[in-house]
């Protein structure tokens, strides 16, 4: 008798631990699958103009909602990257990319935060990228949006509120979809 009770047990133990393994995966799968929630950001001031072509200018979080403002009226995504970050560097051709096709109807505007600003103007020109960026010096533009990855990228509606985030890389389709919702 003794050998068939620790049997039962152990296979009690078994299926407990897949149990458990199950619950924490599909713990796990459902936070990673989840929109994350959007910061509580308004950008508010006086409109700024976006920087001239192959301009790169530190900017205060004041300038940065400046330029913001002045662009309502048509959906604006921003980009905060980094030249260090690998992702960064694979999403920001398609960034350049929707930029060119979508022309004036939406601005993609890049946010250097935590680089060296000599290194991320290398970044830039080593891939050629031609839509604005801009370089948050004291890190304040990264805190007020509530940035917790590398590269995150936000889409703000025409009216300014800001609509989506997407943490780490974004795809084509992705950011194609981001973009249509943001223009209808």
């Amino acid at each position: 008798m003794a050998p068939a009770t620790t049997s039962s047990t152990s296979g009690r133990r078994r299926v407990a631990v897949v149990v458990v393994v199950v619950v924490v995966a599909g713990w796990l799968g459902w936070t990673a699958l989840r929109q994350p929630a959007l910061p509580e950001f308004v950008a508010s001031g006086e409109p700024v103009e976006l920087p001239a072509d192959r301009d790169f200018p530190a900017v205060s979080l004041e300038q940065f909602e400046g330029m913001l403002v002045g662009q309502q009226g048509r959906p604006v995504v921003v980009n905060i990257w980094a030249s260090w970050c690998a992702p960064c560097r694979t999403e920001m051709p398609l960034l350049d990319e929707a930029a060119r096709s979508y022309g004036s109807e939406v601005v993609i505007l890049g946010v250097a935060s935590k680089d060296d600003p000599e290194e991320a103007e290398r970044f830039l020109d080593e891939l050629g990228i031609t839509y604005p960026n801009v370089f948050d010096e004291s890190g304040q533009i990264r805190v007020a949006l509530g940035l917790t990855a590398y590269p995150t990228t936000y889409v703000f509606g025409a009216d300014g509120q800001l609509r989506a985030r997407v943490n780490g890389g974004i795809s084509e389709q992705r950011l194609a979809g981001l973009i249509e919702d943001a223009l209808r």
